[in-house]
C-alpha cells in the first residue's frame, strides 16, 4: 500500500486541476486572439447578407437576359483561378 496520506494526495490533485484550469483559460484567450480576424470577417459577411441576396437576384436577372456574357465571365474566372493556382504551386516548389 501507499505510504502517502490521502489528504496530501487530494491536495496535489486539486492543485493539478487548478493548474489545468489556468492553462485552459490561457489557451482559450490565445485561441480568441488567433481567430479574432476571422470572426470579424464572418460578422461583416453576415451583416452584408441582405445586400448580397439582393445583388445575386439582380445578377440572376441580368444573366437571364444575357446568357453569353455569363459564359464569357465564367471562362475568365476559371482562367484567373487556374493562373493563381499555377503561380502558387510554382512559388511553393522553390
Amino acid at each position: 500500500m501507499s505510504d502517502k496520506n490521502p489528504k496530501v494526495t487530494k491536495i496535489e490533485l486539486l492543485r493539478k486541476i487548478h493548474q489545468q484550469r489556468l492553462d485552459l483559460g490561457a489557451e482559450k484567450r490565445a485561441w480568441y486572439y488567433a481567430t479574432a480576424r476571422y470572426d470579424r470577417g464572418w460578422n461583416t459577411l453576415l451583416g452584408l447578407r441582405k445586400y448580397l441576396i439582393a445583388g445575386s437576384s439582380l445578377l440572376a436577372l441580368y444573366n437571364i437576359r444575357h446568357p453569353s456574357r455569363l459564359i464569357l465571365w465564367t471562362k475568365r474566372a476559371l482562367g484567373i483561378i487556374g493562373t493563381i493556382r499555377l503561380i502558387r504551386s510554382t512559388l511553393q516548389s522553390r
